[in-house]
């Protein structure tokens, strides 16, 4: 196969005019002219008209495989902390479904690779199945998976569960006392046993299966050094985990370890370079330090970060000091229909905000943040160096934008920086094609691999269906939590000072 375009953007960071690439297999075998390879290969189907922008396919380098938004499932957001109550008290659909709709959601944005970080409660006895039921649905729609398999083994309930619980009026304790009603070594036994069936029986070219524990607060220190131990003898498969994520979060740190989450991983031998930190927007001057000489990554979520109030990752200072930075949408974009190209937007515009000094830390260019899109998304989706890049070898995960749609509108300088262009006027909608692993799966903005609105269907149904069976008493329980938890947690924030890297405005 091959595929034409006006622009391609190649792993040199060069933007070649007239070019074409051939495809064997899933792998780039060829790049050159258009001209010289229809000469070579006039058998060869053609993809692209020849007027078109050819990029590496995006990465959402961080989900959760929601296929119905928060929104749609009629919540709105709050502070994480808040949120996880109205989490676990809003409809759901099933696992297939919902990945099935979180891949076409993607794919339709230009979007080839996801990594989903699963979710997982302590003992659940339908764990296995649902994570099968997750991963096969990607699959039928096409798109290339990272999945790290999760689970909480302490502080399911709040962090420091036990204490909080004795914060709780003795009538509310005793309706809530189930949920940490656990033993924290046969949840981990359980959740190995989970990830070592999900590695034999899917790890592969086009799913890489990985390990990624919830978040460090809800971890034991012995949970942890097992997915070290695990993670280090396959290889060196990455371990992904939410860490600080909000200010109540470096609070439990300070308060439990006397030290950052940071340091207190770094005690238990997982900061390395196959260590990912989740969102990360809590992060001090020497954690930056020790993850960027340990090569470790980070995943940003703008959009999200800001929709739940957890504030703004420093990622400036974080590429300055070595650390790989990818993106992730969390099912929370600006526009709430994982448009990976507005979150690259996002991005760019963000780390814009002047409390940097400009000497220190330059502006995010277009090629910086579309490397956070693509390739440095690559390791951190499981995948090592193998996408991102459009390169002879590389894997064909590609996508074709509309030019015309995004240059044309009604004139553009002939000179324009075309990546400029993209990155302050693309859309989701404008691409055009998508192909993962040399298939296409999105042509002329139809998805080839299923059938859309047969999907759409299902999902009407059986979210209707559920919608009207939500357990309304579970809902109102977790309502006469909320309290108990703002309060103890105000009381956390008081007694944790700290200076944010970004500051707003002055007040004198």
């Amino acid at each position: 196969m091959l595929v034409r375009a006006k622009y391609v953007l190649l792993s040199s960071g060069e933007l070649r005019q007239g070019c074409a690439l051939r495809i064997q297999g899933d792998r780039i075998t060829e790049i050159g002219s258009y001209a010289e390879l229809a000469r070579c290969y006039p058998l060869d189907p053609v993809i692209g008209n020849g007027k078109q922008l050819l990029l590496p396919g995006l990465i959402d380098a961080h989900t959760h495989g929601a296929g119905l938004s928060f929104i749609q499932r009629g919540k709105q957001y709050d502070i994480l902390e808040n949120a996880l109550l109205d989490f676990e008290s809003s409809v759901d659909i099933s696992p297939e479904i919902n990945s099935m709709l979180n891949a076409v959601r993607h794919i339709r944005n230009g979007c080839t690779t996801i990594h989903h970080n699963n979710w997982g409660m302590p003992l659940d006895p339908h764990a296995l199945e649902n994570s099968r039921k997750r991963i096969e649905g990607y699959r039928k729609v096409g798109i290339r998976l990272g999945f790290s398999c999760g689970i909480r083994n302490e502080n399911i309930l709040a962090y420091g569960e036990r204490e909080f619980l004795d914060e709780l009026p003795t009538d509310l304790r005793k309706e809530v006392a189930y949920l940490t009603d656990y033993d924290p070594a046969r949840a981990a036994q359980e959740f190995f046993h989970e990830f070592h069936t999900l590695y034999r029986e899917y790890n592969s070219d086009a799913v890489k299966v990985f390990l990624g524990p919830n978040w460090v607060q809800g971890s034991t220190d012995d949970f942890l050094r097992e997915v070290k131990e695990t993670a280090d003898s396959l290889g060196k498969i990455p371990i992904h985990i939410h860490t600080l994520q909000t200010p109540i979060q470096r609070a439990y740190g300070l308060r439990t370890y006397q030290k950052s989450l940071v340091s207190h991983l770094d005690d238990l031998g997982l900061v390395d370079d196959n260590l990912v930190l989740g969102h990360a927007v809590y992060l001090s001057e020497s954690d930056i330090t020790l993850l960027g000489e340990r090569k470790a990554s980070i995943t940003h979520h703008p959009s999200c970060n800001l929709a739940m109030r957890n504030g703004i990752a420093p990622i400036l200072p974080m590429l300055k000091a070595g650390i790989n930075v990818a993106m992730g949408i969390d099912e929370k974009g600006i526009n709430d229909d994982e448009d990976v190209i507005m979150e690259m937007r996002m991005i760019f515009f963000l780390h814009r905000i002047g409390a940097f000094r400009l000497t220190d830390n330059p502006a995010l260019s277009s090629k910086d943040v579309l490397a956070i899109a693509t390739r440095n998304g690559s390791f951190v989706s499981g995948y090592g160096d193998e996408l991102g890049k459009i390169e002879v070898g590389r894997l064909a995960d590609l996508i074709l934008v509309d030019l015309e749609q995004v240059l044309d509108e009604p004139w553009s300088a002939p000179d324009a920086d075309i990546l400029h262009m993209f990155l302050h006027r693309g859309m989701g909608h404008h691409v055009n094609t998508v192909i993962v692993g040399g298939d296409v799966v999105m042509r002329e903005r139809k998805i080839l691999s299923i059938d859309v609105e047969t999907l759409y269907e299902r999902a009407r149904e059986e979210a209707q269906r559920r919608w009207s069976e939500v357990d309304a008493r579970y809902g109102r329980t977790l309502e006469r939590i909320r309290p108990y938890y703002q309060k103890r947690y105000d009381k956390w924030l008081l007694e944790s000072q700290y200076n944010p890297y970004y500051i707003f405005n002055s007040r004198t």
